[in-house]
């Protein structure tokens, strides 16, 4: 019996494919089983992959092509290990990737899921950034948006099945670690471990953008209620805010909105503060709510016009009793 599961999705692939497999089956970590599950692509994909001679491989094929959560659901009850990592037909797992996480996963039996910094690539591998996010400040930050990606992680596949695996059709990745990070504890190991590519067929980026959107809002509105209460209103252009996209915001031309969302930030902030989970520790979740305040605060500053900016520089000094509190 293999010690690990390589789960991989398959959906009219074809132009990466090979790459993506190479990546795994080049792994210095060996013992694994690959389980591929074609969602009835009409392309080359089964070929490709049926063109491999190793028997870690794992052929399967929808009856039906339905969707990423039925698919990846499926591959979590098809695996024979409790060690199940993800891996996405475009992307390229660097050779250590699976010894690194697998070793950590066994020296800490308490954790559920470890993913690692990723490499965004273009298609033609031209690097766009890299994504060092700090492990300490994820349980924080993940209320306001999905810093993990999908491709990176590798959970114990008791700990999915206890939070009900994928139950949504969108964002489905961003609802999973959110699921596990209240009852688990999660981290991320910090390098690079692999090359994340957006593509035109990334379903998330271009195809289904705007459900993923819809789906993302929802659950961060989700999320903020969890610790804020379940009657808590935020407006739709603070969420939006909250998880960096402030365009809305600053379209409103309002010092007085920029500020209640401030102050509703330090609120929701306080609120995780009190608020038992595994993952939390007091002092990493007030560094993050001060950076991301500032962050905030300083883009405001910056794109407002000349003298709302000033205005809102000078009023952000009723702050900084609320910051002291918070730090205490």
């Amino acid at each position: 019996m293999p010690r690990l599961s390589v789960l991989m999705p398959v959906y009219n692939a074809e132009k990466f494919l090979a790459e993506a497999i190479d990546s795994i089956l080049q792994q210095t970590f060996t013992d694994f089983e690959f389980i591929v599950i074609d969602d009835c692509s009409t392309d080359s994909s089964v070929a490709i992959v049926e063109s491999y001679q190793d028997t870690r491989i794992r052929l399967y094929r929808n009856a039906s092509n339905s969707g990423i959560s039925y698919t990846l659901n499926r591959g979590i009850e098809l695996a024979a290990t409790d060690l199940i990592a993800r891996m996405d037909a475009d992307d390229i797992s660097y050779p250590q990737r699976l010894q690194l996480q697998y070793d950590y996963l066994l020296a800490h039996p308490d954790c559920a899921m470890v993913s690692s910094f990723a490499r965004m690539i273009t298609e033609e591998k031209e690097v766009i950034r890299i994504d060092d996010f700090k492990s300490k400040l994820y349980y924080y930050n993940l209320t306001f948006s999905c810093w993990i990606y999908h491709p990176t992680v590798v959970y114990r596949k008791q700990a999915v099945q206890q939070v009900g695996m994928y139950s949504v059709p969108y964002a489905e990745d961003f609802d999973l670690w959110w699921q596990l990070s209240r009852l688990f504890v999660i981290t991320t190991l910090p390098e690079v471990l692999l090359d994340y590519r957006v593509t035109s067929q990334s379903l998330h980026q271009v195809q289904k953008r705007q459900e993923y959107t819809q789906a993302q809002q929802d659950q961060i509105l989700r999320n903020i209620r969890y610790y804020a209460g379940p009657e808590y209103y935020i407006s739709a252009n603070h969420v939006e805010c909250l998880q960096h996209n402030f365009q809305p915001l600053l379209d409103e031309q309002s010092v007085s909105s920029v500020l209640e969302c401030l102050r509703k930030l330090d609120f929701i902030s306080s609120c995780i503060l009190e608020k038992e989970n595994p993952n939390l520790d007091k002092e990493d979740v007030v560094e993050g709510a001060f950076y991301k305040k500032l962050f905030i605060a300083h883009y405001y500053i910056d794109h407002l016009p000349k003298l709302k900016a000033a205005l809102l520089a000078a009023k952000l000094g009723l702050f900084k009793k609320s910051i002291s509190v918070l730090i205490k």
